[in-house]
């Protein structure tokens, strides 16, 4: 089967993004949060009394890359419409981005994992795809196990997978990564 041509006119980026593990890193026992300063480590009450804990130096970071002309980002989690209504106002990101939805909650299975679905017909429209997740690398690991291929060798190429660790989230690194990504997929876009 061919790939998807992305859509006409200038080259676009999509930016899928997730919450848990990623913006909200968990709370396990013995992380050190280096990767970020601690003093710009912030906590607020989002959802019936739900509380997170991001860092706001990764969110402005996050924010300009999001902002690159071509970039086009959108919430690709299970909290599902509440990240653009409750995550984003508190955090100051993503409230105006749109959420992709899907079925089977924060499970995957090799087949059909419905966040794996929304990076596949991202890439059908986009020049490239941007997609992070904690659960990529397990994701990818049971798809090596069945014989199933992995996103690397789907059509095309055009895809950046970013799995960062569940317990310290996204990384300067990671941004890096995909702030690179964006300028060599968008010629002329300055790197935040």
């Amino acid at each position: 089967m061919a790939a998807a041509a992305p859509r006409e006119g200038p080259p676009s980026v999509a930016l899928l993004v997730d919450v848990d593990g990623v913006i909200a890193p968990y709370d396990l026992p013995g992380t050190e949060r280096t990767g970020w300063p601690a003093s710009s480590w912030r906590t607020a009450p989002v959802l019936f009394g739900m509380e997170i804990t991001w860092s706001g130096a990764m969110v402005e970071r996050l924010a300009r890359i999001a902002a690159l002309p071509g970039v086009e980002p959108a919430w690709c989690t299970t909290w599902g419409f509440r990240a653009a209504r409750y995550l984003g106002p508190a955090i100051g990101l993503g409230e105006d981005w749109p959420c992709l939805e899907g079925e089977g909650g924060g499970a995957f299975a090799v087949e059909g994992w419905w966040k794996a679905d929304r990076a596949r017909e991202a890439l059908a429209t986009h020049a490239g795809v941007i997609w992070i997740d904690d659960l990529i690398d397990g994701w990818r690991d049971e798809l090596a196990a069945t014989g199933q291929p992995a996103p690397e060798f789907w059509p095309g190429g055009r895809l950046l997978t970013i799995s960062p660790r569940p317990d310290r989230g996204i990384e300067p690194a990671d941004l890096d990564e995909a702030a690179l990504f964006v300028h060599t997929v968008i010629p002329g876009s300055v790197a935040p």
